[in-house]
């Protein structure tokens, strides 16, 4: 199975004093079909290394900034990947793309046009929107739509991690134990394109609509 998955990679550095070098467990009282046992440092890793199979043939694409710090965790992201799919076989191919910290206009369609131009018909998609711009997070999910429209995609999970820091006596923050969570946003994508389609006369019979497809 052709899978896609887009990974946003965070900005700041995620080794060091007060890191634990094997990582941390990040559960999800979500969808414990997606929660890893085991310790990551990227919590993509972690979903994938549950959920791939030997057959499946995998497209990461890291969306990173050009700083130092990105480009060491793309390195740290990757090595970790290939270490937990030692055990598993997938075939796995990665991607990056790069841009500036920057939300103008330009630079926004630029985004997109990269991001959709990795799509490929009849694949499963899966993202990571922890990290990055705020405008990142409506971009993926354009992104998600375009290709499940027009390349018969299927959005299997949505996801983003939470880590909770706390601060040395140095002053510096650090990842605070057993405070690692996955959020599954699957539902808000669908609600989205479920409010995008339906049709209604007025907004008062729209809301009585929505009410009741919720309550099912």
């Amino acid at each position: 199975m052709k899978k896609i998955v887009f990974a946003t990679i965070p900005m700041q550095p995620q080794d060091g004093e007060g890191w634990d070098s094997d990582g941390y467990v990040y559960k999800c009282n979500d969808n414990k079909n997606i929660e890893y046992n085991g310790k990551v440092r990227f919590a993509i890793n972690g979903f994938l290394a549950k959920t791939l199979l030997k057959e499946d043939d995998v497209k990461v694409i890291r969306i990173l900034v050009s700083n130092e710090a990105s480009k060491k965790n793309v390195k740290l992201q990757e090595a970790e990947l290939y270490k937990l799919n030692e055990n598993i076989g997938a075939k796995l191919d990665f991607k990056e793309i790069v841009t500036d910290f920057d939300d103008s206009g330009r630079t926004i369609e630029k985004r997109f046009q990269e991001l959709i131009g990795e799509l490929e018909e009849d694949c499963e998609i899966f993202l990571d929107m922890t990290f990055g711009s705020k405008t990142l997070v409506p971009i993926l999910f354009y992104v998600c739509g375009f290709a499940e429209r027009f390349f018969n995609a299927n959005i299997k999970n949505i996801f983003y991690d939470k880590i909770e820091f706390m601060r040395l006596e140095n002053g510096k923050s650090v990842p605070k134990p057993d405070t690692c969570e996955i959020f599954d946003v699957t539902s808000l994508y669908y609600l989205n394109s479920l409010t995008s389609v339906m049709s209604a006369p007025d907004g008062k019979t729209a809301l009585e609509r929505l009410n009741k497809f919720l309550a099912l």
